[in-house]
């Protein structure tokens, strides 16, 4: 994938020979297309371990990622450069992090999954702890301490990855007040919701925030 600076080639959508040209946000990139592949070698890829494993991994952490579209949206958005979006960074990160392995089987771990990621200063001595109106998380205010301020506000999740389900909200209390309410009535039993904490900080300049890395507060 290239980002294409060539004024003539500018607005060009479709095949052009070997090259497939697109439109992302008025940019124009191109790529070129795949290469077919015989019988023999595909036959080859199959039989490859190593191929399986990494179509499998590529496969769950599509299915994990369902229900999370907004969530890693916000979460992942300093990720995004040129074609690259959240989502991609996000499944990037994910395949090559977040799986755990007993065995012969490999599945991704709640605990070792981020729904942001970023060099703001994070959360500490963060809870999560499940009320008749909701969750509700409690942290040390830090502010003052690296790059963190009185006036970030916290990102908070809850995730069923069974259910494919998420519940949160992106703007939420300050850093220095150290305590948010997440409203939510669970409902429909079945799995583990896990509950993770970040805090975004908004540069009123460019109108984009800041993230930190996100942590896992466990099950609740």
């Amino acid at each position: 994938m290239a980002r294409i600076a060539n004024s003539s080639l500018a607005g060009l959508n479709g095949n052009m020979g070997d090259m497939v040209y697109y439109q992302i946000n008025g940019v124009t990139y191109a790529r070129r297309k795949p290469q077919k592949r015989s019988n023999a070698q595909k036959k080859r890829m199959k039989k490859s371990l190593l191929n399986e494993r990494s179509q499998g991994m590529f496969s769950m952490v599509q299915a994990y990622l369902k229900g999370l579209t907004f969530v890693i949206r916000f979460g992942f958005q300093g990720e995004v450069k040129g074609a690259k979006h959240g989502y991609h960074a996000c499944v990037s990160h994910t395949r090559l992090n977040c799986f755990a392995l007993n065995g012969q089987n490999y599945q991704i771990d709640p605990a070792l999954f981020k729904i942001s990621r970023g060099t703001l200063m994070g959360a500490e001595e963060a809870k999560a702890i499940r009320t008749e109106e909701g969750i509700l998380f409690t942290w040390k205010d830090n502010s003052g301490v690296s790059s963190a301020q009185a006036w970030d506000e916290a990102f908070l999740v809850i995730h069923n990855p069974t259910q494919k389900a998420s519940v949160w909200e992106e703007i939420g209390s300050h850093r220095n007040k150290g305590q948010h309410l997440l409203k939510h009535s669970f409902g429909t039993p079945g799995g583990d919701w896990h509950a993770y904490l970040a805090f975004s900080q908004e540069n009123h300049r460019t109108n984009k925030r800041k993230l930190s890395d996100s942590i896992y507060l466990g099950v609740i």
